[in-house]
């Protein structure tokens, strides 16, 4: 290891480029070869391009790599037809880890292809890692080009670097299947998970049909088979969703009434914004006349599930309980989701508590029982923390919320009982019972005396006050009057 050091760094502590190391190498090998009178050996050139290699690796390795990518998302039509325009449409992606600078893209004109110099070439500034550029090309088809496919040559270079040149194959000819009448529709586009998440990947789902209801069906005097042929289905993105998924040829023929289901994969990157993006299906049929191109809507939506605490902690002396109410604010369902409450010095009951799927807006509540071993009662002020995690999964990409409550001692001992105030609701419970009473006695005697309206009963109970006050009064004379005799 010493050896290896002394031949990579010099005397200063410096590295020493490829040139340092060879002539280094040399003249110690001289050196002690000068002194064994031997010549140089075969170990000492292993070795010098050994260290060689390890040099240029370790240089290439604490630099970026920048690297283009040049893709042709589409050709219109398809095939091409002699003697018509050909469009193509371009992508030139930085699947590196540094800025390209000063990028071209140019086609090349090749029988039976001819572009003017003027619309041949397309220069981007600055392509940074990860981005897209793209650019249409429109191409002159030759009278005379024969059937069948042809190469389109396209080159780029980055600064004034040399040429790098891509073929891609373009289909020329007339009506592949000129016996087939079947309709290809696409029935039905769905993906998973339904909205996604930044960072999320996932897979778009195409139903490609044939529409036909008939194996055969008859134009003029001339009978037709309804089969549908499929040439080729590609999904393609023109904003920062990478659809990973290469296009698929030659599906074959869907025979009348049939389906077929065709999977993409895609990626967001996890800086995604929320919104709606749309990428684009291509769908190439019998001939261009039967072609079919339609966006493909992908929603993104970051928010995810949610816990709140949604009551106070209560105590019964032992342990206390713990409410959480988890909350769906994604746009669309998830499923696995899951609360795991963690904290030292605590146990929980359950240790999880699972929910399962849950639809947009959907609420559950979670109930923990919580016995503190971390406590020492009354007399420990300190307070802890409890974590809850919330795992859950949006189609196979899994996401989590993290939250957490703090407690005190205090959250794990009883309250004591309050006694009741004057205005408390036993209180006022009492007095209405008092008053309905009274109100229902009332009544009773009331309709007891059916004769009697109310204000001939109070006018009789108070004649009868006055005649129990008189008959007092007269008592009171008598007595007097007794006494008096007496004397």
């Amino acid at each position: 290891m010493k050896l290896l050091m002394n031949l990579i760094f010099d005397k200063n502590g410096e590295k020493m480029n490829d040139l340092k190391i060879i002539s280094f190498v040399i003249e110690k090998h001289k050196s002690k070869q000068k002194m064994n009178g031997k010549k140089i050996s075969c170990f000492a050139v292993i070795l010098l391009l050994f260290l060689v290699c390890f040099s240029g690796l370790s240089g290439v390795a604490g630099a970026a790599t920048p690297a283009l990518k040049v893709t042709m998302l589409e050709q219109d039509p398809y095939p091409a037809q002699p003697g018509s325009q050909l469009r193509v449409w371009i992508q030139a992606e930085n699947i590196g880890s540094g800025t390209l600078e000063n990028v071209t893209l140019r086609v090349v004109s090749n029988a039976p292809f001819a572009i003017s110099s003027g619309d041949a070439s397309k220069t981007y500034g600055s392509i940074y890692s990860g981005s897209k550029v793209y650019n249409e090309f429109f191409l002159s088809v030759a009278n005379d080009a024969t059937k069948g496919p042809r190469d389109l040559k396209v080159q780029y270079r980055i600064d004034d670097g040399n040429w790098i040149e891509t073929t891609f194959s373009i289909n020329v000819g007339g009506v592949i299947d000129q016996n087939s009448k079947g309709t290809l529709i696409v029935e039905n586009v769905t993906s998973d998970p339904g909205v996604f998440m930044p960072g999320d990947s996932g897979i778009v789902w195409v139903t490609l049909k044939n529409n036909a209801t008939a194996p055969t069906v008859t134009i003029g005097n001339k009978t037709y088979e309804t089969t549908a042929r499929i040439q080729s289905v590609d999904l393609y993105s023109a904003d920062e969703i990478v659809v990973t998924s290469d296009s698929i040829n030659d599906l074959g023929i869907i025979a009348a009434g049939d389906s077929i289901k065709i999977p993409f994969r895609i990626s967001l990157p996890k800086n995604l914004t929320d919104g709606t993006y749309l990428l684009t299906l291509n769908v190439t049929g019998s001939s261009y006349e039967y072609n079919i191109k339609r966006n493909v809507e992908i929603k993104v939506d970051s928010d995810g599930i949610k816990s709140i605490q949604s009551r106070e902690p209560r105590a019964n002396g032992t342990n206390t309980t713990i409410e959480l109410d988890i909350i769906n604010y994604h746009q669309g369902a998830v499923r696995g989701v899951a609360v795991v409450p963690q904290a030292e010095g605590m146990t929980f009951y359950p240790s999880e508590y699972f929910i399962g799927e849950m639809d947009p807006d959907d609420l559950y509540t979670a109930k923990f029982n919580v016995s503190s071993m971390g406590f020492s009662g009354v007399n420990d002020t300190g307070g802890k923390n409890i974590t809850f995690q919330t795992i859950y999964y949006n189609g196979d990409n899994k996401h989590e919320d993290v939250s957490s409550v703090s407690f005190t001692s205090g959250a794990f001992m009883p309250q004591p009982a309050q006694k009741p105030g004057l205005f408390s609701l036993r209180n006022i419970i009492l007095v209405l019972a008092a008053i309905l009473l009274l109100s229902v006695g009332a009544n009773y005697y009331l309709k007891k005396k059916k004769d009697t309206t109310l204000k001939d009963y109070l006018k009789e109970m108070s004649q009868k006050a006055k005649n129990k006050a008189a008959r007092k009064t007269k008592n009171k004379d008598q007595s007097r009057d007794q006494s008096k005799d007496q004397k």
